[in-house]
């Protein structure tokens, strides 16, 4: 059976477009548009009145549509038609006005507008709607002129216009929620906008007014998302029953198996192509249902465990999303061969409050994301690099491999690569090669970290185990955009005793690119005014600098760049300096530190999961580099009381609680230099950064979270 396409181009002679409802014009609009072509007369000829009850029976079509963008609300005041009212005053007439609103869409007028409808044969109905394609004279309200012109071409080239659009591109999604467009219902709408018309000549019947009929269409959804069912795993009880994180791949492949046996008899062809990917070809990916076991996460103390799947059913899958939860509800896990157990099964859930921590809804969007499980990179086995070449090669071929992983998953959207490596990004993750299974060789498994541009929502599943449950993405809320982490990179790492030259060279770095950025170092930056003299205010209205051995080896791992108002909470900030100081960090990359050598860095999220030390919240606090007092004490013998006052009054003066004290060391260097290890008890709990004392703003005084006491 030969199929066709039928294409009908429609061009606006404005650049917007005021007909009412959703953008774009839906299929009905340009429906009435023909029907409207062909009775500009009383009668329509007999084969464009056959062409258009065939037209109504085909499914809806692809909408190509030109960039577009809603216009903001405008009112004009029109006559009002009351020169009766007015006993034939037209000027007085012409003051009677009334308000109408406007807000329209608008586009290049240039670009126009693509109905794509596919179908299964010649048909001569095609024929007769071009030619009366070529009558349309609007689309939309009066005015909304226009013109269309129609081609009937061969499906390979319907679908090249679809991929060569620059445009939108609207699909219908029947199974879809939330996007809609209006279509022609079949065997209905031709009927009724014909009723519809021959009431309009009959408004006015026996002194009374009587509104025509309504047509008759159908609404479909376009562009929707996929529809997500939420599973519990759940022993007899009704109990949470918790599998292995790493047997990820194992858990999906077999509940995939199950739902396919159970689906087989009833949808032979659907089942096999659309969850199992049997004989499934390029197209079918985008419509395959994905399983997602979902680890338990939203806290760094979680066991990251699996007790949830979730289930992907696209929106346009032929298979419906009714026959899909039947497919797995009550599906039993293994059973324990041992105790004849039954490992639990899959009941639907009633609280989807978990999904949040997946970025599903539109508030828990990011545009920081990090994986969970491991993406499977469609990549060959990388050999150790042993040299710096080889180093830079490895990195090369991993981002690529990324970013192709990306590009087979669907994910168009502006993004940069921000880590690939093996570690997990959490203390409760799990090393990539641990999830190998079966194709998934321990040497393609990799963790990325990876910012787009915009926020996007989620569940994002990427690489070629997607459809095994790796590659699952969670999002990172950025929760403090006024402090930078960065991570040092391990093939060089100052020691902890350099730690001041360490962080005068990044000051002298940040100065350098405060420069480049904003033609001045700044006392944001330098902590000097302009003439060059040390600022003198009183305040801290320069940037603080820390650095912390976060796995305790005798070398700097992390460093934070703060600004002030953060770590001085008596301070207020203003829009261009938080400006400024965002704009300059964020460029940290590679830090030259005369003989300490060359040191890289990576940029972190300020996130809650990798909060636990330094910026999270918590009641106590224990210095990881030594408090030094603003003001010392004269003797050892009273260096514990100067101290303890000394901290108050710094927790004072920086608009903190007032804390406990206790002083757990106190050391005296040269020139009378006193320092003091020190714990700090608040009644209540207060957020990180921390970092107080005479030299905080060089490293010292930097405290965290004391994971000694309980909160």
């Amino acid at each position: 059976m030969n199929q066709q396409a039928l294409v009908i181009s429609v061009r606006l002679l404005d650049d917007r477009y005021h007909g009412n409802g959703s953008w774009p014009p839906s299929p009905f609009r340009l429906y009435q548009a023909l029907m409207a072509a062909a009775y500009t007369g009383r009668t329509a000829p007999n084969e464009e009145v056959a062409a258009l009850r065939w037209l109504e029976q085909l499914p809806p079509p692809i909408v190509l549509s030109p960039t577009h963008t809603l216009a903001t609300l405008t009112t004009y005041y029109v006559p009002r038609n009351g020169a009766d009212a007015q006993n034939g005053d037209l000027a007085a007439a012409a003051k009677k006005r009334d308000a109408k609103l406007a807000k329209p869409w608008l586009f290049n007028g240039q670009n126009p507008l693509h109905y794509v409808w596919f179908f299964a044969e010649q048909r001569a109905e095609a024929d007769t709607l071009i030619q009366l394609s070529e009558r349309v004279y609007q689309l939309g309200r009066g005015v909304d002129m226009a013109f269309a012109w129609a081609e009937l071409l061969a499906p390979a080239e319907a679908q090249q216009i679809i991929d060569q659009h620059a445009g939108p591109v609207f699909r219908p999604t029947p199974q879809g929620f939330g996007n809609t467009l209006d279509c022609p219902s079949p065997n209905q709408s031709f009927d009724s906008l014909v009723t519809r018309y021959q009431g309009q000549l009959k408004r006015l019947r026996n002194g009374e007014f009587h509104k025509p009929p309504l047509p008759v269409f159908k609404t479909i959804g376009y562009n929707c998302p996929s529809s997500l069912l939420l599973f519990e795993i759940q022993n007899a009880n009704g109990e949470l029953r918790a599998q292995p994180f790493t047997a990820i791949a194992q858990l999906t492949h077999s509940l995939l198996g199950k739902a396919k046996d159970r689906l087989k008899p009833h949808f032979p062809e659907y089942a096999e192509r659309y969850l199992a990917g049997v004989k499934a070809n390029q197209a079918d990916k985008a419509l395959r249902i994905r399983v997602i076991p979902l680890p338990s996460i939203g806290h760094e103390h979680t066991q990251a465990d699996i007790r949830r799947v979730l289930i992907e059913v696209p929106s346009d899958c032929p298979l419906q999303l009714a026959d899909v939860e039947w497919a797995f509800s009550g599906l039993p896990l293994e059973v324990d061969l041992e105790t004849g157990e039954i490992g639990g099964m899959l009941v639907k859930a009633t609280d989807t409050k978990m999904l949040d921590h997946y970025g599903v809804n539109k508030q828990a969007a990011a545009s920081i994301w990090r994986t969970l499980t491991p993406v499977a990179l469609p990549i060959e086995r990388i050999d150790q690099a042993k040299t710096g070449a080889e180093h830079v090669l490895k990195q090369n071929q991993l981002h690529h491999a990324a970013r192709q992983a990306l590009r087979h998953s669907g994910v168009n959207a502006p993004v940069s690569i921000r880590r690939i490596q093996r570690e997990p990004f959490t203390s409760n993750g799990t090393l990539a090669e641990r999830f190998a299974f079966q194709r998934f060789d321990r040497t393609r498994l990799y963790h990325l970290e990876l910012e787009f541009t915009d926020a996007i929502s989620g569940p994002i599943v990427i690489g070629d185990g997607r459809y095994q449950g790796l590659g699952l993405m969670n999002p990172v809320q950025q929760t403090n955009s006024d402090v930078f982490r960065f991570w040092l990179h391990h093939d060089n790492r100052p020691a902890v005793k350099d730690r001041k030259a360490f962080l005068d060279a990044v000051r002298n770095a940040l100065m350098s690119l405060a420069r480049q950025t904003l033609n001045k170092p700044g006392r944001l930056f330098s902590g000097h005014e302009e003439d060059g003299s040390v600022a003198r205010s009183g305040k801290h209205e320069h940037v603080f600098l820390a650095a912390d051995d976060r796995d305790g080896d005798g070398f700097l791992d992390e460093l934070l760049v703060v600004a002030p108002w953060a770590a001085d909470r008596s301070l207020s900030a203003f829009e261009a300096s938080k400006k400024s100081f965002q704009q300059v960090v964020k460029k940290l990359e590679l830090l030259r530190a005369g003989a300490l050598g060359l040191f890289g860095f990576d940029l972190l999220a300020c996130d809650i999961e990798n909060a636990d030390k330094l910026l999270g919240y918590s009641k106590y606090w224990k210095t990881l580099s030594s408090y030094q007092p603003t003001r010392f004490p004269k003797s050892l013998d009273e260096a514990s009381d100067v101290i303890r006052q000394d901290v108050l009054t710094e927790c004072l003066r920086r608009h903190l609680p007032k804390p406990l004290v206790e002083i757990l060391k106190i050391k005296q260097g040269a020139k009378g230099v006193f320092r003091a290890d020190i714990c700090l008890s608040f009644s209540v709990a207060v957020c990180g950064p921390l970092i107080l004392g005479r030299d905080s703003h060089q490293g010292g005084g930097l405290f965290g979270i004391d994971q000694g006491h309980s909160n």
